[in-house]
C-alpha cells in the first residue's frame, strides 16, 4: 500500500514529498489545456489507488455539453469523500465559485490541502494544445469555455493559494515543465520574470 510520494528531479521539480493519508486533498489546476492531466498522471499515478475526480472528463464521459450535470456529480463525490475521510485527487480549472468554499471546507473537516497549477503563456496556445489533443482522441472543450475560464483560473488561483497547505507554480509553455514558485507560509520564488507575468495575468 502507497504511503507517501516523493519526487525527484521530476523535468524541473527538485524535491517534493508529502505522506499519502487519509484527509489529503490534491488540488492539480490551471486553465483547460495547460497540461494538468499529464502533470497528474505523472506525479500521481492512477494505479496507486487514489481516486481522481475530472469535471471535464466527466461531462465527456456523460455527453454534457454544458458542465452543469458534471459539476453536481464531481461535488457529490467530493462531499463523499469529505464524509468518509478518504484523500483524492481533484482536476480542475478552479474557475468556478465552489472551489473555494469546497477546499475551506476540506480544511476545516482536518483535510491537509495541496495544489499544482500549471500555465501556459497565452489562451491562444491552451486553444492550440486542446485541439491536438482531440486530434489524438482527446476531450474536448470549445473554445469559449477556455477563454471565459482563462482569467477566472488565475484570479481564483490567489484565493485558494491562501487556503491551501502547500502549492507550486508550473510554466509549460515550452517542452517542459518549468517550476516557478512554491509557498506555505513563506513563498520561493524560482523564476521571477514568470512569476510576475503570472500575477499581472499574462499578457506581456
Amino acid at each position: 500500500m502507497l504511503k507517501s510520494i516523493r519526487v525527484q528531479n521530476f523535468r524541473s521539480h527538485a524535491d517534493f514529498q508529502t505522506d499519502f493519508r487519509e484527509n489529503l486533498a490534491t488540488v492539480i489546476t490551471g486553465a483547460n489545456g495547460s497540461g494538468k492531466t499529464t502533470l497528474a498522471h505523472e506525479l500521481l499515478r492512477e494505479e496507486q489507488g487514489l481516486v481522481f475526480l475530472n469535471a471535464d472528463e466527466t461531462a465527456a464521459k456523460i455527453g454534457d455539453s454544458v458542465g452543469l450535470a458534471a459539476g453536481r456529480i464531481i461535488l457529490t463525490e467530493i462531499n463523499n469523500m469529505l464524509t468518509s475521510g478518504k484523500s483524492f485527487v481533484l482536476e480542475s480549472t478552479i474557475s468556478g465559485n465552489y472551489h473555494k468554499r469546497v477546499l475551506a471546507e476540506a480544511k476545516s473537516s482536518g483535510y491537509e490541502v495541496i495544489m499544482f497549477y500549471v500555465f501556459l503563456n497565452s489562451v491562444d496556445l491552451n486553444i492550440e494544445r486542446i485541439k491536438n489533443r482531440v486530434a489524438l482522441g482527446g476531450h474536448n472543450v470549445p473554445d469559449e469555455d477556455v477563454i471565459r475560464r482563462f482569467d477566472k483560473s488565475i484570479k481564483n488561483f490567489w484565493d485558494i493559494a491562501k487556503i491551501v497547505d502547500f502549492w507550486e507554480l508550473y510554466y509549460n509553455s515550452g517542452n517542459d515543465y518549468e517550476l516557478i514558485a512554491k509557498g506555505n507560509s513563506d513563498n520561493v520564488i524560482h523564476n521571477n520574470d514568470l512569476y510576475n507575468l503570472f500575477k499581472g495575468g499574462l499578457k506581456p
